[in-house]
């Protein structure tokens, strides 16, 4: 085995589990107090009001976060006070794994820490957590073992790396008032209340101005509660919610001096993880890619990649949201779910779908409907999905992605896939060529033609999952495959060649 040091060198020798290119497909809940507002992302940071240093876009959302925070939270409440009202008193993580798994999932991933800085188990190193506060149940350690009961792999997800420059808003004024927020309180102050005994000075950052770099003591606090989480659930998955290794150089909150802890952390997980663990991050030159995984936040790929990596997105915004407005993220269809798992999967990329939760813990009857739909495509397609590698092309068709939107530089879109939009995957010496739009009469593939010279022998059979073997010819420009009248499955069509 394999004993990694801490440095890349060494690191580059770790090879991605190959449970990951297998399982493709992956439920997440990225659930917490942020829940309890209804209110979407970055509700947390955004109930404070808006900052003079805001982009346009942050601008908007919080205006309309924080006019929702006066008029529904009473005056002075501030992130902490989310916790309180979170309680998770319906949450039933055996019924929601269960209903994961049928709908094709093959790895879970749970929240452990957003932005707000709360602990969502039971911390000895972090007072502000969910065994102590809200639910005053260790959620992670539910999850846990659910997930493990069902066979799943299971990861956890941190991305407090981004509260110094997040939280630090709580440390302003009302504008209206002039009333200082709750960043200004001490432990003190919560002598007789709900919180008594926890110290907000551990939940949001010190005082400092925008743009300053945290001094290590921050970074150490970090990287050793990521440690107890590792050390305690033993993830097989590990999300670090950055460009680089959190506080390092690259990354969205670099420290001073920066921090080389991430490379600690990576090489005891890896030397600890019983499968091996993996760690995404989200910009991995090509020399690190087992080292660590690529993550794509609602952002998809134009090509095949080397190495397995993954797709993250949701079934709307991040966190429960009841509002359509359009600055928030629109709620999925099955259709674009499948259609995204499909590009993804042909590019040798998993898909990682946040379904979220009401603060209570139950989803709703909306996301249950996507996932039996996604669920019943993958009862029949999922042996060209799952354990597939990509083929010597991944794609033909004029629909491409599209330019890049929004605040991250996100594409991903329900698009209107045509005939001749097409994606590849294999299994041994079976190729899947799935169709993202319903021809006519008849599926024409130009990849396949014996012009393009990409097949290495003449096909025995084609078969349409789902309805059975199709009659098909093979020429120069194109094999072409005749179909039903009526598609056997909705959303996508996948031809099975072998």
């Amino acid at each position: 085995m394999t004993r990694f040091q801490p440095d890349w060198e060494s690191l580059r020798a770790h090879q991605i589990p190959s449970w990951f290119g297998e399982a493709k497909f992956g439920i997440w809940s990225h659930w917490g107090p942020q829940s309890v507002a209804r209110s979407g992302d970055w509700y947390a940071r955004h109930l404070y009001g808006t900052q003079p240093w805001s982009e346009p876009w942050e601008r908007k959302r919080a205006t309309r976060q924080h006019a929702h925070h006066r008029a529904h939270f009473p005056a002075g409440a501030g992130a902490k006070d989310l916790f309180d009202r979170w309680r998770a008193e319906r949450f039933d993580p055996d019924e929601l794994i269960d209903l994961y798994v049928t709908s094709g999932a093959r790895y879970f991933v749970a929240l452990a820490t957003h932005c707000d800085n709360f602990d969502l188990w039971d911390s000895r190193q972090h007072g502000w957590n969910a065994a102590r506060v809200g639910p005053r149940r260790d959620i992670v350690a539910a999850w846990e073992r659910a997930a493990r009961a069902a066979g799943l792999p299971f990861g956890l997800s941190f991305h407090h790396n981004w509260t110094w420059r997040w939280l630090d808003v709580a440390h302003g004024r009302d504008p209206g008032t002039g009333r200082p927020y709750d960043g200004a309180l001490s432990r003190r102050d919560g002598t007789g209340t709900w919180w008594e005994g926890l110290d907000p000075a551990e939940l949001y950052p010190e005082r400092h101005d925008p743009g300053a770099r945290p001094p290590a003591r921050v970074a150490a606090r970090f990287y050793a509660r990521v440690r107890e989480a590792l050390d305690r659930y033993r993830p097989d998955l590990v999300y670090l919610d950055d460009g680089r290794l959190p506080f390092d150089e690259g990354s969205v909150v670099e420290s001073e001096p920066v921090s080389t802890a991430g490379l600690e952390l990576l090489a005891h997980y890896y030397n600890t993880c019983p499968t091996g663990g993996l760690v995404t991050v989200k910009q991995v030159p090509d020399a690190d890619r087992t080292a660590v995984v690529l993550d794509c936040e609602r952002r998809q790929l134009d090509a095949a990649q080397a190495w397995p990596w993954q797709f993250d997105t949701s079934d709307g915004e991040w966190f429960d949201c009841s509002d359509d407005d359009p600055m928030f993220h629109p709620r999925k269809t099955a259709q674009q779910v499948i259609h995204t798992l499909v590009d993804v999967v042909s590019k040798n990329g998993c898909l990682l779908l946040n379904i979220p939760q009401h603060a209570d813990g139950t989803v709703d009857a909306r996301a249950r409907d996507l996932l039996a739909e996604v669920g019943g495509w993958l009862r029949v397609c999922g042996e060209g999905v799952y354990g597939t590698t990509p083929w010597l092309r991944a794609a033909e068709g004029g629909t491409g992605l599209g330019g890049t939107k929004g605040y991250e530089g996100y594409n991903e879109a329900d698009r209107a896939y045509r005939p001749g939009d097409i994606r590849f995957t294999r299994r041994g010496d079976t190729l899947y060529a799935t169709l993202l739009a319903w021809p006519a009469r008849t599926a024409v593939i130009t990849s396949l033609g014996t012009a393009e010279g990409l097949l290495d022998r003449r096909p025995e059979r084609v078969e349409l999952l789902g309805h059975g073997p199709v009659s098909w010819r093979l020429g120069p420009e194109a094999l072409y495959a005749d179909l039903p009248p009526d598609p056997p499955t909705t959303a996508a069509y996948m031809l099975k060649i072998t």
